[in-house]
């Protein structure tokens, strides 16, 4: 269960609120320019192929409107593209332009640089523990999808 476990105090929500807010001091040091929210849906556009706007708000847990609302923004910056459903005529789907595939790799690169100088600061065992960390985070969200 929860809590105390051998020697380490462990709540769930300590984890999803430091994740966050390692997320958002990554992206403002590495100041890509755009919301961290917009480079995830771009990252998220790019690991899955083109998505719905339903897709992506379940993926951001926003609303339907405000998914529809980023994604319109970042079509207007060129960075995404839409296109009738092939499987519903009634339904768009987003996908990257050229031009938000060459973005998405600059701000990777942008976070990788930003991110090195205090990563370097840590031990191997401390680096093996991140990957270990975030290897589990994604089974947990392979498991739910």
């Amino acid at each position: 269960m929860w809590g105390v476990t051998s020697s380490h105090h462990f709540q769930p929500h300590d984890l999803v609120f430091t994740s966050s807010v390692f997320a958002r001091h990554a992206a403002k040091l590495a100041d890509v320019g755009v919301s961290s929210v917009s480079w995830r849906v771009i990252a998220a556009i790019s690991r899955r192929g083109p998505l719905r706007p339903r897709e992506i708000a379940s993926l951001e847990q926003v609303s339907r409107p405000t998914a529809t609302i980023f994604l319109q923004r970042l079509e207007k910056k060129g960075l995404l593209q839409r296109a009738v459903d092939p499987e519903d005529s009634r339904s768009v789907l987003f996908d990257l332009t050229d031009q938000g595939r060459e973005a998405l790799s600059t701000w990777r690169v942008s976070l990788d640089g930003a991110l090195a100088p205090r990563l370097q600061e840590l031990s191997e065992k401390d680096i093996t523990t991140l990957i270990e960390a975030q290897n589990l985070m994604q089974r947990i969200i392979a498991e739910e999808n």
